[in-house]
C-alpha cells in the first residue's frame, strides 16, 4: 500500500509540472574543452646580429634619401630591415613563399624600398634575358649584418657581413626578373661582372618589398647561402635603363679623374689619355698624372660616370708615393683594364 501511494504521488507530480509548462531539469552537460590555439609562427631573427640594413643611393619607403656605410644612426635604423616568419611570406608572394619553403631558410627580413627615383650620379650595369643594360646607381643595393657599439645615447653601426660577399655569401635571386645578383668569382665573366659588382634592380622603378633569406648551410658555387626576394608593390616614372651595345674602344675618348687637386673628382676636366702609337699595342691609352701618397682615381670614359674602370674589383686606384704616374687603360674583347706605374 505505501509503495502504491509513493508511485501514485510521484505521478501527480508530474502531472502538476506538466500542467505549469515546466520540465524537470535535465542533468547539466560536462563543460565541453576549449581546443587550444595554434602558436604563432616562429620568426626567423638573427640573434647574432644587432640588425640587418639596407644600403645604396636610393630612396626608404617614406622618401628618406638612404646611403651607403656611414650614414649617421637614424638612417641606419630606418633602413633596417624587420624579421619575419616563414608564413609572413605568404602574403608577401606566394612564389617567394613556395620557393623558400623548399629551403632550410636560417633567418629571414624584409623592408620596402624605392628603386630608380632618384639620380645617384653614378651608373651600374646588368645583364637581363642575355643583353647588357646600363643602370642608375639609384638601382644598385646591398644588406649587411650589421653588429652595434651603444655608449649612451650614441650608437655606432658595424657592417659585418655583407650580402653578398665575395668569399662567404653566395646568393641566389629568387625573383631573376626583378634584381640581378653578379657571378660569384674572382675573374670577370664575358660581360665584365664578378663578386665585386653590386645586385641590381632589373624590374623597373618603383616600391619594391624586399626579401633577405639566409640558408642553414654554407654557401658554394651550388649551393647559395642566401637568396633575394623583390617584389614590386607599385611601379613609379623613374629613370630609364639603357641597352648597352657593343662597346668599341675606338669611339670614346678616355680620361683620369680623382681626389687630385686638378681633378677635385671631376669638377675640373678629366687629365686626357691619348691613343697609344705603339703599333704592338691596340685598343690601349695613355696618360700621365701629379699625385700625392694616398690620392686616388679612376679612367672615365667621355667625361662622364656612364662608363669607368679602377682595380679589378671595382674600387678606386690608389697610389702610395708622390710623384707623375703613368696610367694606362687597354681593352680586350671590350673589357677596360688600368694598370698605373710611377714615371
Amino acid at each position: 500500500m505505501k509503495k502504491f501511494l509513493a508511485l501514485l504521488l510521484a505521478v501527480l507530480m508530474i502531472a502538476s509540472l506538466a500542467a505549469c509548462g515546466q520540465k524537470p531539469a535535465a542533468p547539466a552537460p560536462a563543460e565541453a574543452e576549449k581546443p587550444e590555439e595554434p602558436a604563432a609562427p616562429a620568426v626567423l631573427a638573427d640573434e647574432g646580429h644587432a640588425a640587418w640594413v639596407a644600403h645604396g643611393q636610393y630612396l626608404l619607403a617614406d622618401g628618406t634619401q638612404n646611403g651607403w656605410g656611414g650614414k649617421d644612426t637614424e638612417v641606419y635604423e630606418a633602413s633596417a630591415l624587420k624579421a619575419i616568419a616563414l608564413e609572413d611570406v605568404k602574403a608577401i608572394d606566394e612564389g617567394v613563399f613556395e620557393a623558400l619553403s623548399g629551403k632550410d631558410v636560417k633567418f629571414l627580413y624584409t623592408t620596402d624600398l624605392i628603386f630608380g627615383t632618384n639620380d645617384a650620379g653614378w651608373a651600374c650595369k646588368f645583364v637581363k634575358d642575355g643583353k647588357l643594360f646600363n643602370a642608375n646607381g639609384s638601382y644598385a643595393f646591398k644588406v649587411a649584418q650589421c653588429t652595434v657599439d651603444v655608449d649612451g645615447d650614441n650608437k655606432v653601426y658595424s657592417e659585418d657581413q655583407w650580402i653578398s660577399d665575395p668569399k662567404t655569401a653566395y646568393v641566389e635571386a629568387l625573383t631573376p626578373d626583378t634584381v640581378f645578383y653578379p657571378a660569384w668569382q674572382e675573374e670577370k665573366d664575358e660581360n665584365g661582372f664578378s663578386w665585386a659588382d653590386n645586385p641590381v634592380v632589373t624590374g623597373g622603378a618603383g616600391l619594391y618589398t624586399v626579401v633577405v633569406a639566409q640558408y642553414a648551410n654554407a654557401s658554394a658555387p651550388d649551393a647559395p647561402g642566401y637568396g633575394v626576394a623583390l617584389i614590386l608593390k607599385e611601379a613609379k616614372d623613374g629613370i630609364p635603363y639603357e641597352e648597352i651595345l657593343e662597346w668599341i674602344p675606338g669611339d670614346h675618348s678616355y680620361g683620369i679623374v680623382g681626389s687630385f687637386a686638378a681633378s677635385n673628382w671631376g669638377e675640373n676636366p678629366d687629365v686626357e689619355m691619348a691613343l697609344s702609337d705603339n703599333p704592338e699595342w691596340k685598343d690601349v691609352w695613355v696618360g700621365e698624372v701629379d699625385l700625392k701618397a694616398g690620392e686616388e682615381f679612376k679612367v672615365r670614359a667621355d667625361g662622364a660616370w656612364d662608363f669607368s674602370w679602377g682595380t679589378a674589383d671595382g674600387g678606386n686606384c690608389k697610389c702610395e708615393a708622390d710623384g707623375t704616374y703613368v696610367v694606362v687603360i687597354s681593352f680586350d674583347n671590350g673589357v677596360g683594364t688600368v694598370n698605373f706605374d710611377l714615371k
